[in-house]
């Protein structure tokens, strides 16, 4: 049985350097780390641990900021406040929650345009931790592409023109790639289990995992 490997995908679309994975345990992070990306800002001193257990190949989210996004292929039910990618855009899924109002002393309202009611949204994260846009749903369904959907994102070279969709369904909201050229991450929350041909990112390095050539 061959041990597995992650193998790092270049910006054009190539293979590139290929991590054996074959270790109990194979740390990615900063220096000390097993795996590391010098001048990747955005990976941890420790971010995060590949390990074999039950026969499979599992992978621990241990950094604090911006975790591990695994490629769904598969709808996938996203909890409240959960991160995910398209294309280039970071976003955090927010279910619905009453906006307090602010009175004054005298018990004036604060005024401003009113409030439309809305069944979740999805906001834009920006570099640095800031908050961008904020898409308010107020049908059971957004779809997330480049033209023709409820959020487009024109100028964004990684996203497709229908890139993904989250839909209220059953009390759940669910992400689906809707075929996508380059697919829908998702953080994960703790832990994962992962097969052969599971695509993640871990800051801005896309790896591929895969069984070694050996």
């Amino acid at each position: 049985m061959r041990a597995p490997q992650l193998t790092l995908i270049r910006g054009d679309g190539d293979d590139g350097t290929a991590y054996p994975l074959g270790a109990p345990e194979v740390t990615v992070g900063g220096d000390g780390a097993d795996i590391v990306f010098p001048g990747d800002p955005g990976i941890e001193q420790l971010h995060c641990t590949f390990y074999q257990a039950d026969g499979a190949l599992h992978v621990r989210d241990e950094s604090a900021l911006n975790g591990v996004y695994l490629r769904i292929h598969a709808p996938t039910a996203l909890s409240d406040h959960q991160r995910f990618l398209c294309g280039e855009q970071h976003f955090r899924f927010e279910r619905y929650r009453a906006v307090p109002v602010t009175i004054g002393v005298d018990g004036a309202v604060f005024g401003g345009t009113p409030i439309s009611p809305w069944r979740f949204r999805v906001v834009q994260v920006l570099a640095g931790g800031h908050t961008g846009l904020a898409f308010c749903a107020r049908k059971r369904s957004m779809t997330i592409g480049r033209e023709d959907c409820d959020i487009n994102f024109y100028q964004d070279p990684y996203i497709s023109h229908y890139h993904s969709r989250l839909e209220e369904r059953g009390g759940q909201f669910i992400l689906t790639d809707l075929d996508s050229r380059n697919g829908t991450f998702v953080r994960i929350s703790d832990q994962a289990s992962l097969q052969q041909g599971d695509h993640l990112f871990i800051g801005r390095q896309l790896l591929r995992v895969e069984d070694s050539a050996t």
